[in-house]
């Protein structure tokens, strides 16, 4: 595993057990990458190891379900769908790279705030987030970033974090903070803000 800092999505798994960023993902960090020398971007979505398979298309309801149950574990501390082995390797991985910033997607906060659970201060202030769409209980402690939130995505209004960074408001809904021009270079302008802290590692 490279030493370097790195980028990495983390967002709840609407196709559990496939590893590969969709379409609009692979774009937004493309654009990241552009002029980014030095830095290293995960080409997988969490948990980043023992993850395969080609992205697909998943129906609404089934992403739906997928996403709530493993929201409502993360709630208790439990990352529902991901082994023991994967939530090891994936917080060694974080743990292996000088600083980390993540992007993180609706119930990928809760998952971040489940997975990081043993990380001490000095583990966390490895790691920035950029969240859009959040849907956590609370901003993880320690964790430094930059929250996005769509006027008419309901469910991040609803279930969003009270605490943490104010939210940036922006011309989205729930599922489609990546898919418009718009919003994806909100999200992207957000990420490139924090590519000087990375360097610095």
């Amino acid at each position: 595993m490279s030493a370097r800092p790195r980028v990495a999505f983390l967002t709840g798994q609407s196709d559990p057990g496939r590893g590969a960023l969709s379409p609009v993902q692979a774009a937004a960090l493309a654009m990241l990458a552009e002029r980014s020398d030095g830095i290293d971007f995960e080409p997988h979505q969490f948990p980043w190891h023992g993850v395969a398979g080609a992205w697909r298309p998943v129906p609404l309801l089934r992403a739906s379900l997928a996403n709530g149950r493993q929201y409502l574990g993360a709630r208790r501390g439990v990352l529902h769908g991901v082994s023991s082995a994967q939530c090891d390797a994936a917080r060694g991985r974080l743990l292996s790279a000088p600083r980390t910033l993540l992007l993180v997607g609706s119930c990928g906060l809760a998952l971040l705030d489940a997975l990081i659970a043993p990380f001490d201060d000095t583990d966390r202030a490895r790691l920035r987030v950029v969240a859009y769409g959040a849907v956590a209980p609370h901003w993880p402690r320690g964790i430094d970033g930059a929250q996005l939130r769509g006027d008419r995505d309901r469910i991040a209004a609803w279930l969003g974090p009270t605490d943490g960074p104010t939210p940036q408001r922006i011309a989205a809904g729930h599922m489609d903070y990546l898919d418009g021009e718009p919003s994806r270079n909100a999200v992207v302008a957000a990420a490139r803000a924090r590519l000087d802290w990375l360097r610095a590692a």
